[in-house]
């Protein structure tokens, strides 16, 4: 759960302070991560773009909508996923 934790906290930070996103202070890990975190198209690719620099894998252009349909657990074992094929 701790890693879960952190993951909400990266967004957050990423989204307040390189897009200027305000975040809810309520975010519920469990509904997807566009919602929660009120991004639109442009607003998610900028968050993936800025994962993928972070954890050090791509996300193929497919899996940009998947990705906000996350919630947050769901992101997390994807990005581990992603970890292990970008390795």
């Amino acid at each position: 759960m701790k890693a879960i934790t952190e993951l909400k906290a990266l967004i957050a930070r990423i989204c307040e302070e390189k897009m200027n996103i305000e975040v809810k202070p309520d975010v519920n890990p469990n509904e997807p991560i566009a919602q929660e975190f009120n991004l639109d198209s442009i607003s998610l690719f900028e968050l993936i773009v800025n994962l993928e620099e972070e954890f050090q894998f791509k996300v193929a252009d497919d899996d940009i909508d998947k990705v906000g349909k996350m919630n947050l657990e769901e992101l997390h074992e994807f990005i581990q996923r992603m970890q292990l094929i970008h390795g």
